[in-house]
């Protein structure tokens, strides 16, 4: 009996194995089941896809190339001495607290995340442009404990106390970078691209402890969070055809009303990343403006502006309501109702005069008014929509667009570092972070949710009398 179960154990063990051998290799046949004429066309396939790879990112490089030597070409000698001078008692400094008293500091980050701190020192040998020195020279630092840069700037152009010109650095890791920037007093905002194709966005103050600020909130923020504003992807170039043209007006010092600390910081601060990042051919700032100083502004847009062109507006500062009508209110009007308190159905009339392709009116103030009001059902898009093909529908289709911080309730002054309202400090972080192009609509999206937790609701319109045909307003970064 027992031979006979061993038998049978012995027999199922023999018949397993054999099914699993046959189960085995049955899978081994269906995994070779192709022919070898579609094996050798599947690894042609693979091979024309990676050589059309690296052929784009040869291409990328040679692109990063040229665009390096053409800017490169654009500095001065004095600065190129200054940049490519090696000096081996340089010693690292590990915070940007620790630099050495100077005239301005900057803070910078790289669209990698890469972190960069220094200091400049006008060059007194060099010649004067109204006031500013023309060459500045310093060193800087990046945060991998090794890397010292030799930094210059050069002034190139001084407008109304606006100071712009290009900056440049030669580091030991092998990094060089050329851009530009603007300057407004002791602040100021650059950006920069490297031989290795890296961005560098910059920061600078005169003021160590607020350089030192910027440095630690970038210190804070992940590096993915400096791609939330960023275009997708694409091969698809957004190629605006006519010209960018900005009206800055920001209120402040008030004479009857309560003084405001934003509006001035904002627009300075917006000035300085258009001149030196986008694609903007004329940027005028008024601050503190009268009513005839506004009216004025509004009718040199009308006489500059074609209808190819793109042309964006932004006011901060008091509004008020009354008897159901919004209004802007100048600094030197009264308290009470004063017929030089400008009625934003007479400013909306004024805009329509202008014959711009894209008007994109952005309003940092109490009390928007009706008469901006229009539809906001087919102009407001998902994050799905931000692509390049879309941006470039929206470039050829007319738009007249209100994107406002707020609707029939008052809006919040200063509330982040004492120095910006929420509205423009989120506008500002979008326009810094943004590597290629970002529509009206994808800054609506992101500035109301940066706006979820408080009482004031972001609004955006489209208006139908200044000839809203569902464009968006892009703004395109320098190349």
């Amino acid at each position: 009996m027992i031979k006979i179960i061993r038998s049978l154990l012995i027999v199922l063990f023999l018949a397993s194995f054999s099914l699993q051998a046959h189960s085995e290799t049955s899978w081994i046949t269906k995994k070779s089941d192709k022919s070898k004429k579609e094996i050798k066309l599947e690894k042609k396939e693979k091979k024309i896809n990676l050589k059309k790879k690296s052929e784009w990112i040869k291409k990328k490089k040679n692109k990063n190339k040229e665009e390096f030597k053409k800017e490169d070409k654009k500095i001065t000698k004095e600065v190129k001495s200054w940049i490519t001078k090696k000096n081996k008692k340089d010693k690292y400094i590990d915070n940007l607290e620790n630099l050495p008293e100077s005239n301005i500091y900057f803070a910078a980050k790289s669209d990698g995340g890469k972190l960069f701190y220094g200091y400049v020192n006008a060059d007194l040998k060099s010649k004067k442009i109204k006031n500013y020195y023309e060459t500045s020279l310093g060193k800087g630092y990046f945060n991998d404990g090794k890397t010292i840069c030799q930094i210059a700037s050069t002034v190139r152009e001084v407008f109304e106390g606006e100071v712009e010109g290009r900056v440049a650095g030669d580091c030991s890791d092998g990094t060089k970078f050329r851009g530009t920037f603007s300057q407004n007093m002791n602040s100021g905002y650059g950006s920069a691209k490297s031989n290795k194709g890296e961005k560098f966005e910059f920061d600078f103050n005169s003021d160590i402890k607020i350089a030192s600020n910027i440095i630690k909130e970038f210190n804070k923020t992940k590096i993915s969070d400096g791609m939330l504003a960023a275009a997708p992807k694409t091969n698809i170039e957004v190629n605006p055809d006519g010209k960018y043209y900005a009206l800055l007006i920001g209120n402040a010092k008030y004479e009857k009303w309560t003084s405001l600390s934003s509006p001035v910081n904002d627009i300075n601060e917006i000035h300085n990343i258009l001149k030196a990042k986008y694609k903007f051919d004329k940027v005028v700032k008024i601050p503190n403006a009268t009513r005839s100083e506004i009216f004025k502004s509004l009718k040199n847009m009308r006489d500059l502006v074609t209808d190819n062109d793109y042309l964006l507006i932004y006011y901060a500062g008091h509004g008020e309501q009354d008897t159901q009508r919004a209004y802007w209110i100048p600094v030197d009007v009264d308290k009470e109702w004063d017929p030089e308190w400008i009625d934003t159905v007479t400013i909306t009339a004024a805009i329509q005069r202008i014959s711009a392709r894209h008007i994109l009116l952005m309003i940092d103030s109490c009390y928007l008014g009706s008469s901006f009001k229009g539809n906001k059902s087919d102009i407001v898009k998902t994050e799905s929509d931000w692509n390049a093909v879309e941006a470039n529908k929206g470039l050829k289709n007319r738009a007249g667009l209100v994107l406002a911080s707020g609707g029939e309730t008052p809006v919040v002054d200063t509330v982040i570092d004492n120095k910006h309202s929420l509205f423009a400090y989120k506008f500002i972080d979008i326009l810094k972070k943004n590597e290629d192009y970002v529509t009206s609509s994808n800054i609506f999206l992101k500035i109301k949710k940066y706006h979820s937790k408080q009482t004031q609701t972001p609004q955006f319109y489209g208006v139908e009398n200044w000839g809203h045909l569902d464009g968006d307003f892009v703004f395109k970064v320098k190349k």
